[in-house]
Formats: C-alpha cells, sequence, structure tokens
C-alpha cells in the first residue's frame, strides 16, 4: 500500500514529517510512503503578521485542498497551526504524544526573562506571547518575528533583537537544545501558558480512510488535552494569534488545565481549574467519555477568564465610615458601578476616574429602574468583559434583591461574588442607642421584610408567630404599611403597649427618630415627620434609647451634612477636619487633578538644576510632581539644591511628607500672600520654577515678572470635570446643610451640573477669588473663609452652626478648628473695625470725638451672678439647646427643658438626671420665678415671643436666632469657683462680649492671686 504524506517545506516541518514516516514504517513495514513537500501561504508571506493576512489556516489550506483533491492521503500539521473547524469531507485521523510544550526564550546574554532590562527588543509574531512576555517583565518591547526557526536564530545573532521567543518542541525536533552562543530559558507553563496544541502534532485525514493505521499512532491522553485545549480556544472564537493560552495535563488522576485569556489585548486573565479523570478515560471504550470530561473543564475555565466575576457589593447603613476594606477595594478596581441612592456619596469617590457610574437607585414607589432591568444590565456590562460592581445599600442579600441578580447571572454563566456589608437591620438601631438584643429582654432578633414581592401569590408572614417571638421585629422597608403592621401584631397578640421606634436615615447626620408604644407608633412617627428610608423596631429593648443614645452626643456639628465639591485631595482634608467635630461629610468631587505627561513638563525635570527656587500652590501639586519624578524615573538628590516656597500649611505639610522642609509659606495663604511677603526676600540673580495647576491665578506669575525675576510657569496638572457626578450631586445637594466649594474650577463645575439653582444649603467658599467665581456664575455664596484652607471652610462651618462657640476646650476633640473658628470671628471684627475706621476718618475729628463719647456713654457692663441653684429655662431640645444646657448645668443651675422632642444629646442629659424635660409645647407661666430663659426653638415667631415676654418679666433672656434680643451671649461667661461672671451687651456686637468676658477673667485671676 502506498501512503502519500504532505507537509510544508520547511526544515521543522520536513522534521516532524520524518518522525511520523518512521513511526509508520516501525509498525507498517510493508507501507510505501512518499513525502509531498509543498508551499503555504504562511511560508511565503514573512513581512507581515499572520493575522493580517488570515490567521489559522495560513500554514494549512494548501494541504488541505491536496487531500480533497486526492493528491496526497495524509497532512502533518503542528496542532497549534491547525483551523477549528476542518473543511467537509475532512477530518482529524490521529494525535500524537505530546513532546514539550513550554515556551523558549532565547538570548545571547542569558540573562532570565523577569531581570532583562528595561527597553530589551523581544522578537515574536505571537500576541499571546507579546502579552504574556510583558506580563513578566513590562519594560521590554516587543518586535514583530517571522520566518523559520533558523532564520529567527540568525536575526537574533545578527543583534535585531535581544531576545526571541519559540517553541521548546521546534527546537528540540531540530536537536537546537543548545544552540552556541545562545541562551535558552524554558519559562513556566503556570506563568507562561502555551499555545492550545503547542508541542503536539496532529494528522488530517479524508473522513473515513486509514483508520487502522491512524488507531497505531493516536494517544488518547494527548487527543484529550488536545480536546481541552481546543474547546477552550474555540468558545472564546480565538484563532492562532488570539490573545489566549491553554495547556492541559493529567495530575494525579486528574485533569488539570490553565489558561490565560486577554480579552482587550492587554491585560491577561489566568485561571487554573481540575477534574477527577477516570482511569477508563483514556482507553479506547472510555475516550468518548474522556473527551466530555475535557470539553466541561474547557468550558468552565472559559467562562471564568470570558467573564469577570460581578462583585455584589453591599455599601453600608449610609455612613460611608461603615464600608468594608474588602468592599473599598473592588471598587477602587471596577470598571463599571451601577449604584442605588441609599448609599454615601463618599464611597464613589473612591472610583477610578474612568469607571462608568450608572445610577439605578430606587425607592419604594419611585423606581428609576425595574429590579429585571438592573439584572439584565449587569448581564449585559458582564459581557463585555468589564469588572462590573454592583453597589447596594446594606446587605446585598438582606431584602436587597441580590440573590434575584445572582440567579440572573448565574443563567447566563458568569461568575460572581458577594461581598457582605453591615445590615441596616443592627446598626442603624444601634446609632440609635437601641441593642437589638439584650440578656434580660432580647434573646433574639428577627429581620422582616416591610412589604412582600408583588410576585408572590400567597402572604408568607404570620403574625400570630411574630406576635409571639419574645425576641426584637425589626421591619425593613415598611413606612408605608406600618399601621397596619402595628394592627396586625396587635391582634396577633403582642402587647399595645409593647416600646416601638422608627429611625429615618439611621447612621447618618440626618438620623430622626420617633419613639411610641406599638398602638401609637403611626401616629407618632406622622407627627415626627418620619420619611423613608427607615426601619421599625418593636420590642422591649427600645425602651434602653434614652438611656444608650451617643451618637453625636457632645460634638458641636452632630446633625450637620457638608457636601464637598472639590478634589479627592481637599475632600479629604475637609473630612479630616470635619468628622471629629461629629459633621458627615459627602464628597462628590466634580474636579479632579490630572497630571500632564508633556515634553513641557519632562523638559523642567530635566533642567531642575537650572533653578534655585521650587513653588508650589497646593497640596496635590506636591504630590503630583513627586509622581512626575518617579514616571521620569529622577533621582531625588537632584532637589537637593533647591529652596521651596509654598502657599499654605497643608502643602507646607505635603512637602514634609516627601522628605523636604519649606523654606517660604507666608502669613496668608495665597498667591498674592506670596508674592508679597517672598518676592522682596529674593537675590539677583535667582530662577524660580512655577510648577502648578494649568489653570492657576496670574497673580504670582504677574508679580514676578513686574519684579524682573527670571521664572519658569510650567503646567504641571489640569483640572478634569467629572461629569460622572451629575447625578449624584442633583440628588444629594437637597439633603445638606452646607455646600464647600474649594477653588473656581469647582465653583464653575458645580453651577454648570446643577440643574436648578434653588437649594436650601448655604455655600461655604475658600476665599474671595472663589467667592467672585461663584456669584459671577448666579449662586448665593453664605460665607467665605478667612484661612483659604479646609480648616479655614471647616472653622466657618463651627462659626455659623454654633454662633457663639465658646465651650470648654476640652470637650472639643478637634481644638485647632475650634481655635481656628474663633480666630474666624476675630478676623471678621478686625475687618469690621477697618471698615469702621475708615468711615470714621471720612467724617472727620469732630465726629469722630463725638463718637468715642456715644462709645463711653454705652450700657456695656459685666453683671455679676451666681448660677449655683438658678433656676433657668430652656425652650426647645435641639442640638443648641442641648449644647448650652450641657454647660448651664456643669455651672451648677437648674434646668427645666420644655420641648415636646428633642435630639440625642438633649435626651441623653434627661436620662442622665441633670435637666428636668416637659415633653409638651411652652406655655407663658413657664416663664415664672426664672431667672434665666433661652429660646431655642426652630419657631422664630415663638422664639421672639418668648425673649419679649422675659424681657417684660425682668428675666435676662437670650433668643438663638436674634441676637438683637439677647441680653447676653451664650456661654459668653467665666468662672471662677461657684462665681459665674455673664455678660449683657445689649443687643450689640457679640465680639465685644467676648472681649469683655476676657477682661473679666484676667480680672478674676487678679482677685485669686490677692493682688
Amino acid at each position: 500500500m502506498k501512503l502519500r504524506i504532505g507537509t510544508r517545506k520547511s526544515r521543522l516541518a520536513m522534521v516532524q514529517t520524518e518522525m511520523v514516516k518512521q513511526m509508520l514504517e516501525d509498525r507498517f513495514p510493508d507501507l510505501e510512503i512518499e513525502v509531498i513537500p509543498m508551499s503555504t501561504k504562511g511560508d511565503k508571506i514573512l513581512d507581515r503578521s499572520l493575522t493580517s493576512f488570515g490567521g489559522k489556516g495560513v500554514f494549512t489550506k494548501e494541504l488541505e485542498e491536496a487531500l480533497l483533491r486526492n493528491e496526497i492521503d495524509l497532512a502533518v500539521h503542528c496542532a497549534k497551526d491547525m483551523p477549528m473547524e476542518f473543511p467537509k469531507g475532512l477530518a482529524m485521523g490521529a494525535v500524537l504524544s505530546r513532546a514539550e510544550a513550554s515556551d523558549v526564550l532565547v538570548t545571547r546574554s542569558g540573562i532570565p526573562a523577569r531581570e532583562l532590562p528595561a527597553g530589551s527588543v523581544i522578537g515574536t509574531s505571537s500576541l499571546r506571547r507579546q502579552i504574556e512576555i510583558r506580563s513578566l517583565n513590562p519594560q521590554v518591547f516587543t518586535k514583530m518575528l517571522r520566518g523559520n526557526v533558523q532564520t529567527r536564530l540568525e536575526k537574533l545573532k545578527n543583534g535585531e533583537y535581544d531576545g526571541i521567543l519559540l517553541a521548546a518542541a521546534g527546537l528540540e525536533r531540530l536537536g537546537l537544545q543548545n544552540p552556541e552562543g545562545l541562551h535558552l530559558e524554558y519559562l513556566d507553563k503556570e506563568l507562561f501558558i502555551p499555545a492550545a496544541g503547542q508541542g503536539i502534532l496532529a494528522l488530517e485525514i479524508r473522513e473515513g480512510e486509514l483508520g487502522e493505521i491512524m488507531e497505531a499512532l493516536h494517544s488518547p491522553e494527548a487527543a484529550i488535552q488536545l480536546r481541552a485545549e481546543r474547546e477552550f480556544l474555540t468558545i472564546l472564537g480565538g484563532s492562532c494569534n488570539a490573545p489566549c493560552g491553554a495547556y492541559c495535563r493529567e495530575e494525579d488522576n486528574k485533569l488539570v488545565m490553565t489558561v490565560m485569556y486577554a480579552r482587550d489585548g492587554v491585560h491577561p486573565v489566568f485561571r487554573r481549574g481540575a477534574v477527577e479523570l477516570p482511569e477508563s478515560a483514556t482507553s479506547d471504550e472510555g475516550l468518548e467519555g474522556g473527551l466530555e470530561i475535557a470539553e466541561k473543564l474547557a468550558d468552565s475555565l472559559a467562562i471564568q477568564v470570558r467573564f469577570r466575576p460581578v462583585y455584589l457589593v453591599g455599601a453600608g447603613p449610609g455612613d460611608a465610615g461603615l464600608f468594608t476594606r474588602k468592599g473599598l477595594e473592588c471598587v477602587r478596581n471596577a470598571d463599571v458601578i451601577v449604584y442605588d441612592n441609599l448609599i454615601s456619596g463618599s464611597i464613589l469617590n473612591e472610583a477610578r476616574l474612568d469607571a462608568e457610574l450608572i445610577y439605578a437607585g430606587k425607592r419604594s414607589g419611585q423606581h428609576s429602574m425595574k429590579q429585571e432591568e438592573i439584572s439584565q444590565l449587569l448581564v449585559q456590562l458582564a459581557m463585555t468583559g468589564k469588572s462590573v460592581v454592583r453597589l447596594k445599600g446594606g446587605d446585598p442579600y438582606i431584602f436587597g434583591r441580590g440573590g434575584e441578580e445572582a440567579l440572573e447571572l448565574t443563567r447566563h454563566g458568569i461568575p460572581f461574588e458577594v461581598v457582605p456589608g453591615i445590615s441596616s437591620s443592627y446598626s442603624v438601631p444601634a446609632y440609635a442607642g437601641i441593642p437589638v438584643t439584650h440578656r434580660k429582654l432580647a434573646s433574639s432578633f428577627h429581620v422582616i421584610t416591610g412589604h412582600e414581592g408583588v410576585g408572590k401569590t400567597q402572604e408568607s408572614l404570620n403574625y400570630e408567630i411574630l406576635a409571639k417571638e419574645e425576641g426584637t421585629l425589626v421591619f425593613l422597608m415598611g413606612l408605608r404599611h406600618l399601621g397596619e403592621i402595628s394592627r396586625r401584631l396587635i391582634e396577633g397578640g403582642k402587647a399595645a403597649d409593647t416600646p416601638a421606634a422608627v429611625i429615618q436615615n439611621g447612621t447618618t447626620a440626618n438620623q430622626k427618630m420617633a419613639v411610641s408604644d406599638l398602638a401609637h407608633i403611626e401616629e407618632e412617627a406622622k407627627r415626627c415627620g418620619i420619611q423613608t428610608p427607615a426601619i421599625t423596631v418593636v420590642g422591649p429593648v427600645v425602651g434602653l434609647e434614652k438611656k444608650l443614645s451617643w451618637f453625636g452626643a457632645g460634638r458641636p456639628l452632630a446633625g450637620t451634612r457638608v457636601l464637598v465639591t472639590g478634589t479627592r485631595y481637599i475632600s479629604q482634608e475637609l473630612e479630616e477636619e470635619l468628622r471629629p467635630l461629629g459633621a458627615e461629610t459627602i464628597a462628590v468631587s466634580l474636579i479632579e487633578s490630572r497630571l500632564l505627561d508633556n515634553a513641557e513638563v519632562r523638559q523642567a525635570l530635566d533642567s531642575l538644576d537650572t533653578y534655585q527656587w521650587l513653588v508650589f500652590t497646593s497640596s496635590n501639586g506636591v504630590d503630583l510632581f513627586f509622581e512626575a519624578m518617579r514616571r521620569a524615573d529622577r533621582d531625588l538628590r537632584c532637589l537637593m539644591h533647591l529652596k521651596f516656597a509654598a502657599i499654605g500649611r497643608k502643602t507646607e505639610a505635603a512637602l514634609k511628607e516627601h522628605g523636604f522642609r519649606c523654606d517660604f509659606v507666608p502669613e496668608n495663604f495665597s498667591g498674592t500672600d506670596l508674592a508679597r511677603e517672598w518676592i522682596p526676600t529674593l537675590k539677583e540673580g535667582e530662577r524660580v520654577l512655577l510648577m502648578r495647576a494649568k489653570e492657576g491665578s496670574e497673580v504670582l506669575p504677574r508679580k514676578l515678572k513686574e519684579a524682573g525675576v527670571d521664572f519658569a510657569d510650567v503646567p504641571l496638572y489640569e483640572t478634569w470635570v467629572d461629569t460622572r457626578r451629575k447625578e449624584e450631586l442633583n440628588r444629594i445637594i437637597h439633603q445638606v446643610d452646607y455646600v464647600a466649594v474649594a477653588s473656581s474650577s469647582a465653583a464653575r463645575a458645580l453651577c454648570n451640573m446643577l440643574e436648578e439653582k434653588e437649594f436650601e444649603a448655604k455655600i461655604i467658599s475658600i476665599g474671595p477669588y472663589t467667592t467672585k467665581t461663584v456669584r459671577e456664575m448666579g449662586l448665593p455664596v453664605y460665607a467665605d473663609a478667612v484661612e483659604y484652607t479646609a480648616s479655614g471652610i471647616a472653622s466657618v462651618i463651627l462659626a455659623d452652626t454654633e454662633e457663639q462657640h465658646y465651650a470648654p476646650v476640652e470637650k472639643i476633640k478637634a481644638d485647632r478648628v475650634v481655635k481656628d473658628s474663633e480666630l474666624y470671628r476675630e478676623a471678621i471684627r478686625e475687618q469690621s473695625e477697618q471698615a469702621e475706621a475708615e468711615e470714621t476718618k471720612e467724617q472727620g475729628e469732630q465726629e469722630n470725638e463725638m463718637d468715642a463719647q456715644d462709645e463711653a456713654q454705652m450700657a456695656y457692663f459685666p453683671l455679676f451672678f451666681n448660677l449655683n441653684g438658678a433656676d433657668v429655662l430652656i425652650v426647645g431640645a435641639g442640638k443648641i439647646a442641648a449644647r448650652r444646657a450641657a454647660v448651664l448645668v456643669e455651672f451648677g443651675a437648674e434646668v427645666t427643658v420644655i420641648a415636646p422632642e428633642g435630639c440625642g444629646a438633649m435626651r441623653q442629659l434627661e436620662t442622665e438626671g441633670k435637666i428636668i424635660w416637659k415633653h409638651r409645647p411652652f406655655a407663658l407661666a413657664d416663664l415664672e420665678g426664672r431667672k434665666i430663659a433661652l429660646a431655642a426653638t426652630d419657631d422664630a415667631a415663638l422664639n421672639t415671643r418668648i425673649a419679649k415676654q422675659g424681657k417684660e418679666k425682668g428675666i435676662l433672656v437670650n433668643n438663638a436666632g436674634d441676637k438683637e434680643q439677647c441680653d447676653f451671649y451664650f456661654p459668653g461667661i467665666a468662672r471662677e469657683g461657684s462665681l459665674v461672671a455673664g455678660v449683657t451687651a445689649s443687643g450689640s456686637d457679640h465680639h465685644l462680649a467676648r472681649a469683655v468676658t476676657e477682661k473679666l477673667k484676667e480680672w478674676m485671676e487678679t482677685q485669686k492671686s490677692g493682688k
């Protein structure tokens, strides 16, 4: 019998065909064999990559056509070059035992792949190999390499490449395991995954022919391995140049496969899988079963690399500080984040700047997207190969419908991971002073949905059983059905006087609570104006809330929400200033600083030795400068001769973090102040380098030019407007008390993204330039900072929240901010005095003397009284009232509070027995017998009436909302032992009251020392 074998003309192909010929002759001595060499398209075109003219098939098409024309009987192929589908009438006849499957790095130097120096050129025409070598060593470059093995080795020897990548099997078959003058590094098959079928020879025949001959050469083990690898490639739609690899083998009675896939052609994903492989799988009888096992393994791994896991992440109950570390990691690495409206905006501030943010928020009855649409969206996004995070309030599997989303992903074969979040079911009650379990009151707690799914055929909640539970009942999302829940629990046997609470916006500054018994909780919730989102807690543990109330207690900004619109740097700085004071900061960074990587920056870094001064205007500018230094691989020692000037203590601190002390910081923090104070100190001939924002103020460059200073103004970074945050901004701005604007760029972004410009929040600007921009854009500025820093903004908010915040410093953790707020007032006083002085000067000396006489006659005088046992009335029980009550109690006063409801801090004072609280509206008779009365309600008209009636009765009054009606400013008092000095300001400026207080303190010290 004569057998014609077709093969390519390359030396390697001829050697491989001779191997097959020898195997056939050994098994069939009478067989007459003829080898017929042929040229293929892939052998002829050597100056282009394979994918540019065909990919798989360019080495096999001519051989297959010869088979179909009956010109040859058998074709020998490298299995990795075979097309995924055979032409009609052709089939794979046999798979030969596998040779070494590794890839080999061939070099002249012998330097391992991981240690090759930056810029080394590696030759390969395979996209898979390009990706994997850069994964091992990101510093190398790849360059196309075509031709047979000998040609490639010659190009390496001639110095055209620093290294080339080849298949180990080919080198070994050619006897080139030790080529002269070259070094071979066999790359780890677990880290550098070979091409599917690499190291395997496959024989292609006409379908139905040569059965006995093929059976004699066939290797069941190699066939199973090849089936798994080719199935993996088929699922991914791969070709010989597709960015994927697969290596299958048997280990300990298991079929193991390691795979690589780079969907985007850049970033490889590696996975490893294993399945049990019965011994019979490699026998003739069990081979079909073995092939099926191989296909299942391939299918499993293809899903894993084709689709990244979708992360179902719980964001917690609202306080961004309760977000988990793993959840934060997911957010920071995500390509796409699909988020709800019950998460803190500060969490999204951690997302990558190129991440896509999709709002899918829903609230009962007001769905932005239907749940089915959200689930389908997750599937669609995952199928693009992106890393998707589904960010949900609370925990995704506790009434978060995360289970439905997970099932939909599973239905489409998409992997997912669940990152649990802190559930509102126990955290919100904890923030409200309610432990859901207590050894004597509740040994269990039960989490129940407040409304069951629309699609359920029958109701599953049995209220009779729930009513009999001794533990705490926690209803989520049930505000709309609160009356029905209460009624059915009572009907089921729960006592009508069982304590119950409804908590709105738990763990946030907007937390609000209504407490009553089960029979009246609906009525109380309506009276208190409770809205969604809210949870209901039923059980004896609710009765502990007065004793265990802690959230916000003793913190001057408790209950205050501040929206921060600046960069992530300023957001972090503001959070560090405000959080210790009890404020909740919501960071929605509308702008971000992006480093400019251009010739101008690189030129500035190259010429640092020609400058004597380096100037920074912001802390993020400092960080970005050193990032530019790292990217350019610059040694920090090139900065040793420089002096540094910086605007602001934060900028100075940032410089210190990088190991450098600042040589000049102006007294005040602006470019104008730096120019005024620093430029005169420059020596003749000193050159200055400004590295700052592209959109920076022109004040400093102009002043340097006017002074004749040689300088370069190099834009180091630019401001990028993050329009992704528009939805959040327009939703959150109606939920906050203050909006902090820290630059003109942030001001413009804010104004351009707002859909409507009417909101109650007060805009606090970092300084006059930003204020000017905000006003030009059509928004009002409530106040701007005296010190142009995050601390300055915090000081303004603190001063505004508690108008005369002279509380004992030891009670405030953030001492510096409190002091800054006093500096703020002092600066306001100085500005006022300066304006008055200029006006007085214009009026002339005579009027000046008259003013002085009038000033001397005004009734500013110290009023001494002992507060020990003094009967003090406070009308109102909000945060301001609670803070004033705490101080008065400390001074020994007997405090009575009149208010139907109030804040947690006031409840704490009541629980501790420090005040008498009458939970009812104010009546005129309440003023009788009082020494002092403070009006601190939300009703301005009521405050005015209390102040007026108090004055008529000869009582010292303080109207928290109108300083014109204050007999004294609170707490403008000094204390020495039991003696307390209060200051009567007769409605005049409180700064004078503070000044008199200081004089009183000095006088008291004098009395104490006996002088």
